[in-house]
């Protein structure tokens, strides 16, 4: 896969039809088009150049995406963070990454004079660049509220439409980095890291494979997940672009706006994680005859309970919807998704088969594949599979093992005869208690098969220097009694689980915390019972 993630674009994209909705504007596919060229001579013009750094610290809107596209154009990198990113954080990047320019959403920045200390090419952009009604209100607020800075381009000029331009040639190769993406890696350190055009290409290839149904003109792909996540810009943008999907753009998660895009538009396919479904439901909105226009739903990024997955079913069912809720498994390192399950092709309770061109396989700890339904550590062989981490102190990332390259994830789980993946746990939350290893995820997984349990999540604290289990969790109705809730929950650990794992203590809070990422924040209540508690 030698071309670039630009040129992929013009062969897979539906150009006379397609289109990209957002904020109820609908821009032409045609144009989206054009607004990557205009951007991509302006940039050049600007004198960026290939290996150059432009950050992309936006929502999830059509600047981002025309953004990345003209920096896969001019071979430019795309460093994508995410757009509420604390300042100090930002400075530090724009460090780590070279960064020469900044693309930034007006209304996100609270104090504009601090980017002019940044030594970037700033780049403003706004609600107000994408929107014909209301576009003088949307922009008099940004105004009012953030005083515009001086030292910063507008978007919306370096895309005028009759803006004169030469459309620089494509500079762009396959093997080139097209984009640095943020994750907590495979041994759960912060990572930059390194995707190529090629990655993201032979991603969409591969998912494309998985399905026989060819023609998706007039369908729309719905994006609620982050730009700055690889499984919002490997699945959710590029793969539904570069396969004809149109797109509907949601900045912000809105459970109930995102029920009305389904109800009011040709939604056939969402990539989402847990939460965002579980959210969508607590809406009537979601319940109706439209749902049967649904036809893919791949839910990954999280632990997916199984109680749910039939529940969603059960209603996908009712309203005569072709769609099931797939689980998927994946990490930034491999460009997103590398296992999910399909209609044809599923199990209860698994990530499903490896997708097309990809091997996965089981290893225990000195690097041997183990034998079906064995744990052990999943490592990944797949030409989605990222160039580097940018900082190569950190570790390669990857293993060498008869002459190819691994992806060791962290991640435990084992292959059943079939094939099909089962995840048991990550490897660095694998807790020793008694020499004997616990894992929180089956806890959770546990726990969360009672009706009155939301969300669940088990760390360990240490007392009188013994190893126990803290489990918090997050009841569906917070005005049940909290006495009777945590008896029906110690009861199921009894019943389901070794001793080992059973937890001390039950913790309810009214919501767990989450990473920037949408994940339960695990480490966050770690942190809080690390300590050796005092009797």
């Amino acid at each position: 896969m030698s071309t670039t993630c630009y040129e992929m674009l013009l062969n897979g994209c539906d150009l006379q039809k397609g289109s990209i909705l957002f904020n109820k504007h609908k821009i032409s596919m045609a144009r989206f088009i054009r607004n990557i060229d205009s951007l991509a001579d302006s940039l050049y013009d600007l004198g960026f150049r290939k290996g150059d750094v432009l950050t992309i610290y936006l929502p999830t809107c059509p600047q981002s995406l025309e953004a990345f596209y003209a920096c896969s154009k001019l071979g430019v990198i795309a460093n994508i963070v995410h757009p509420l990113l604390p300042m100090d954080q930002l400075k530090e990047n724009l460090l780590a990454t070279k960064s020469k320019g900044l693309m930034y959403y007006d209304i996100l920045v609270k104090n504009h004079k601090e980017l002019n200390n940044l030594n970037q090419i700033l780049i403003n952009c706004s609600v107000s660049n994408y929107l014909i009604f209301r576009k003088l209100f949307y922009y008099l607020f940004a105004r009012s509220k953030y005083k515009t800075n001086k030292l910063s381009l507008n978007y919306s000029k370096l895309i005028k439409p009759n803006k004169i331009y030469e459309n620089v040639d494509i500079e762009g190769k396959g093997y080139n980095i097209v984009c640095t993406m943020h994750s907590g890696g495979t041994s759960g350190e912060p990572k930059i890291i390194k995707l190529s055009n090629k990655a993201l290409n032979n991603l969409s290839v591969s998912l494309e494979k998985m399905y026989t149904r060819k023609n998706r003109e007039h369908e729309f792909g719905l994006v609620a997940l982050p730009m700055f996540h690889a499984y919002g810009l490997g699945v959710a943008v590029h793969t539904c672009l570069t396969n004809k999907y149109s797109l509907i753009l949601m900045p912000k998660f809105q459970p109930k706006k995102m029920n009305s895009y389904i109800k009011y538009h040709n939604v056939t396919f969402i990539a989402g994680v847990p939460i965002m479904f579980r959210k969508m439901l607590d809406y009537k909105n979601f319940y109706g005859k439209h749902l049967r226009k649904l036809r893919d739903l791949w839910c990954g990024g999280d632990v997916l309970n199984e109680t749910f997955v039939e529940h969603i079913d059960t209603i996908l069912e009712k309203y005569k919807s072709p769609a099931r809720l797939m689980r998927g498994y994946g990490l930034t390192e491999v460009s997103s998704v590398c296992a999910v399950n399909t209609l044809d092709n599923y199990k209860k309770n698994s990530c499903g088969r490896p997708i097309p061109n990809t091997k996965i396989e089981i290893w225990d700890d000195k690097d041997n594949k183990l034998g079906a339904n064995t744990i052990g550590e999943i490592v990944i062989d797949s030409p989605s599979m990222m160039t580097e981490y940018l900082d190569k102190e950190q570790g390669q990332g990857f293993a060498i093992k008869n002459k190819k390259k691994y992806i060791k994830t962290g991640d435990m789980g084992y292959l059943d005869e079939d094939g099909f993946l089962f995840i048991v746990d990550r490897k660095k939350r694998s807790i020793k208690i008694s020499a004997v290893n616990v894992f929180p995820a089956e806890i959770e997984k546990v726990v969360k098969e009672l009706s009155i349990v939301e969300e669940a999540c088990a760390v360990s604290y240490h007392y009188n220097e013994k190893t126990y289990i803290r489990l918090y969790i997050s009841l569906n109705d917070n005005q049940l009694n909290k006495n009777k809730a945590q008896k029906e929950i110690l009861e199921q650990c009894q019943n389901k689980l070794l001793k080992y794992s059973i937890p001390r203590e039950v913790i309810f809070v009214d919501e767990l915390p989450r990473t920037n990422m949408g994940k339960v924040d695990y480490k966050k209540l770690q942190n809080v019972g690390s300590y050796d508690e005092k009797a």
